[in-house]
């Protein structure tokens, strides 16, 4: 398993998608955490000292890097919600992996292609993670369950095909089954010009197994002012 909690005497080699994290002490408290894709390779120094150990947490999808704040989900297929209608989804998200050393997230590294996506228009819009929900199967088991509650408060039909959902703030959890949920996400659609995106501090779901290990977030509010 990727996610856990391990310590580091010599050197520690994990495979993620795409290539290689290599954590390796250089001289005493001394780190450098390495990425490896082929032959292309990035690293970073940092301290840890050697009575703490290295957690290796899922997190939030914003690892990459150009800095946003939520993701940008295109849905599998649109969602029709007639006047003062209610539905509720399941939508899988990805996750990336987040290096603690001593308790300290030192990095966040993308387990899966990074791609960006602008909300809005180019003077006023938001910089946000792109994903396709239609294929995250190849994501593999980097994926979290998230329960979505879709609420209508406008007069007429609205047809809905993709959601920012403002992730940073999010609590991911990971059972000892190796499953991933995430917090729960509310949905409520004013108008094609104002839907309101707010993820929660937990997830409603009945989370089975042991949890090794937590993210806990706060949750966050983000409205969608250029259309669904």
């Amino acid at each position: 398993m990727l996610f856990g909690e391990y310590q580091l005497l010599d050197k520690l080699e994990f495979e993620i998608p795409g290539g290689m994290l290599v954590l390796e002490r250089t001289s005493g408290n001394n780190v450098r955490i390495s990425k490896i894709a082929g032959e292309l390779k990035s690293s970073k120094l940092t301290s840890l000292t050697h009575d703490s150990s290295v957690v290796l947490k899922a997190v939030p999808h914003l690892g990459g890097p150009v800095s946003s704040q939520c993701v940008y989900v295109v849905l599998p297929e649109p969602i029709v919600l007639p006047e003062g209608a209610r539905l509720q989804y399941e939508l899988k998200i990805p996750v990336d992996l987040g290096v603690f050393l001593g308790g300290v997230l030192v990095d966040v590294i993308p387990l899966g292609k990074v791609k960006y996506a602008l909300y809005g228009p180019s003077d006023l819009g938001d910089i946000c993670r792109y994903t396709d929900a239609r294929v995250l199967e190849s994501y593999g088991v980097h994926v979290a369950r998230a329960r979505v509650t879709l609420r209508s408060q406008s007069n007429n039909r609205m047809e809905i095909t993709k959601l920012i959902i403002p992730v940073k703030d999010a609590t991911v959890y990971l059972t000892e089954e190796n499953e991933l949920y995430f917090s729960d996400i509310d949905v409520n659609a004013l108008s094609p010009m104002h839907v309101e995106v707010r993820v929660g501090a937990e997830t409603s779901y009945i989370v089975l197994g042991r949890l090794i290990s937590l993210l806990k977030g706060s949750g966050a509010l983000y409205v969608m002012k250029h259309g669904v």
